[in-house]
């Protein structure tokens, strides 16, 4: 699998950035995903025992004249599987790190309502969910669709607290905040201290891991300056740059007021192409690495070849 990536991996020239969520045996019950520690290991010693090179992504966007064997690693969400298991693996390989951090998750303040739809998703079987859909497409607003996951994030953000409070409340599931006290998912502010103390570099995920692609400027902005807030709160550093949540790209014109107005320099979205992450563009992709979720092939390979790309 990994003889697949590298070759992929060579048939582009720039940077290319792979990213995960959770590191774990288990799965984690907010985030469908993960990648275990030993199949990180795997991936980064293959890659670096075939002639690549990990750099940082701050080196990655400064150079003016990267080109060839050059690998970034970058993590969304902030989970406490970063610290817990990613970073031991990274030390030990001196692999530099970047963490995309939704600001109402930092320090466990909240869930943002992606984990809390798929911690949903663990505890209430499918076909009770289905039994309720019809009442809840009416008072919601939601659109049928081919998945139960689907549909319920086809609520509108507005109402997306409202929705999962009603479900909390029909299936009597346990309150967040006690989830939050008992399992403690995401990163502390300890932890990421001490991961900035190692040189894992910080930056922008939204405020509420909220679709910006739906969002007008004015919500979007808001999102991002929620974001900034909370790491100002917790007196943590942070980097200009944006992963958009779901990879779901806004407008050019969204990014450059953005830029303009509160100094995002870079934006990053998962819809790979030939030609992606030159020096000149504000908007750069990535690739997810974990389990179940990546083929080296038709990821690094076959669908950048087959996207057109978009002009920025």
């Amino acid at each position: 699998m990994w003889n697949s990536a590298i070759a992929a991996l060579r048939s582009v020239t720039a940077p290319k950035v792979l990213y995960f969520h959770h590191v774990g045996n288990r799965r984690n019950p907010y985030y469908t995903l993960k990648i275990t520690a030993r199949a990180l290991r795997k991936l980064i010693e293959s890659l670096l025992n075939s002639g690549f090179s990990f750099i940082s992504l701050q080196d990655a966007l400064d150079s003016k004249k990267l080109s060839g064997n050059y690998v970034c690693i970058c993590s969304d969400d902030g989970f406490a599987s970063n610290y817990e298991e990613a970073l031991p693996v990274l030390k030990e390989l001196r692999i530099p790190l970047t963490m995309f951090l939704p600001g109402m998750c930092m320090d466990n303040h909240s869930f943002a309502p992606n984990h809390l739809f798929a911690y949903l998703r663990t505890q209430v079987p499918d076909h009770q969910l289905y039994a309720e859909l019809p009442g809840l497409a009416v008072k919601f607003g939601l659109k049928e669709s081919e998945s139960i996951s689907s549909t319920l994030f086809s609520c509108p953000q507005d109402k997306r607290q409202e929705l999962l409070a009603w479900l909390w409340e029909r299936f009597g599931l346990i309150d967040p905040a006690l989830l939050l006290s008992q399992d403690k998912p995401f990163l502390s502010r300890e932890q990421l201290g001490q991961m900035v103390n190692e040189g894992v570099h910080l930056a922008l995920h939204s405020h509420s891991h909220a679709d910006l692609s739906l969002l007008s400027y004015t919500e979007i902005k808001q999102e991002v300056l929620d974001n900034i807030r909370a790491f100002e709160e917790l007196e943590l550093p942070y980097k200009p740059w944006l992963a958009l949540p779901y990879g779901r790209e806004i407008s050019d014109v969204s990014m450059q007021s953005l830029r303009k107005e509160l100094g995002i320099s870079r934006f990053f979205g998962i819809r790979s192409h030939m030609g992606d992450n030159l020096p000149h563009k504000i908007l750069w992709q990535r690739i997810s690495i974990e389990a179940k979720g990546f083929d080296p092939v038709l990821d690094l390979q076959v669908k950048p070849l087959l996207r057109t790309p978009k002009r920025r």
